[in-house]
């Protein structure tokens, strides 16, 4: 995989005149660069539904970090063969604002979900976490 550059997405999507636009993350860096994409069509203006899929990205942080990002549909896609059911639904003028609508909704209960956990997660300190360590007592191996 290579990374391809966002403003190369961009301008092919744009003279192609795509329907729509998918995204795959396949390394930890591609999901920061999703992120920037998403931020770059909505300033851009640009609203073209947005997939995201690969084996890096997951729902939770297409709805937390991603869809807030952009006011077009933005979409999680598990894998390919799931995406014919999303783009039919997106491309459909009777299916596509409720779709879309639901999409929006759980994604929002996602991210309710999400920053819940994060107020229930407890750390420990350096000192803790060190003692919790596995220690080898190398003299007596």
């Amino acid at each position: 995989g290579v990374m391809t550059p966002c403003d190369k997405i961009l301008k092919a999507a744009l003279d192609h005149k795509a329907d729509i636009i998918g995204l795959s993350g396949l390394i930890t860096p591609s999901l920061d660069e999703m992120i920037f994409v998403a931020k770059e069509m909505e300033r851009l203006a640009i609203k073209i539904p947005l997939l995201i899929g690969g084996a890096t990205t997951s729902r939770t942080h297409t709805a937390v970090k991603i869809a807030p990002r952009y006011s077009a549909p933005v979409i999680h896609v598990l894998d390919a063969s799931k995406s014919v059911v999303v783009c039919s639904q997106l491309l459909d003028e009777n299916l596509k604002d409720e779709y879309f609508e639901e999409i929006m909704e759980e994604y929002e209960d996602i991210r309710q979900d999400h920053y819940e956990s994060l107020k229930e997660r407890r750390y420990l300190t350096l000192s803790q976490a060190r003692k919790n360590g596995f220690h080898i007592d190398w003299l007596s191996e």
